[in-house]
């Protein structure tokens, strides 16, 4: 193998490992809560979708679909609000949740880092244990030296979320 070869093949392992790093910060942070910094792994221009369960999630387009989740950073914001009030039935006293992400796949495209990766979301509350499963597709940007989560889409791999699911966390 030439020193070209193996240089090329260093940058891109290191490059998973940074973004599989962010990934787990992300999971970890939504598992305990901690939803304000959670935001802060995010642009000011980000968008957080979650597309319905019945198209291809990876083409899907808001714009040709009816979605579950389609947040830009405002609506992140105001979402992480409602998730730490009282107001929010669903989510008082907060579930118990459980992030795992895993086979983690990332390159550059332009200035942009795309990734992908499978995931297991565990939401737990009121005897009631709910599971969601997929994938995320995500595109990161370099900001001041830190890796920052542009766009976040959760394909599920799911039919329906019935008969008692409902997406009242951030998956």
């Amino acid at each position: 193998m030439s020193l070209t070869m193996e240089r090329t093949i260093d940058e891109a392992t290191l490059l998973r490992l940074q973004v599989e790093n962010l990934l787990i910060r992300e999971a970890d942070l939504l598992d305990s809560w901690k939803l304000d910094e959670w935001l802060t792994l995010y642009t000011e221009d980000a968008h957080y979708y979650v597309p319905p369960s019945d198209v291809d999630g990876d083409t899907a387009s808001p714009d040709t679909s009816l979605f579950y989740v389609i947040d830009d950073r405002n609506r992140m914001e105001e979402r992480v609000i409602r998730l730490k009030s009282q107001g929010a039935h669903s989510e008082w006293p907060r579930s118990k949740v459980r992030h795992m992400v895993s086979n983690v796949i990332a390159h550059r495209d332009s200035g942009i880092i795309r990734a992908k990766a499978s995931f297991m979301a565990s939401r737990a509350k009121d005897i009631t244990h709910d599971i969601f499963v997929g994938h995320y597709l995500y595109e990161i940007v370099e900001r001041d030296g830190e890796l920052k989560i542009q766009k976040k889409t959760c394909v599920l791999d799911m039919e329906a979320l019935r008969p008692h699911a409902r997406i009242s966390i951030i998956l």
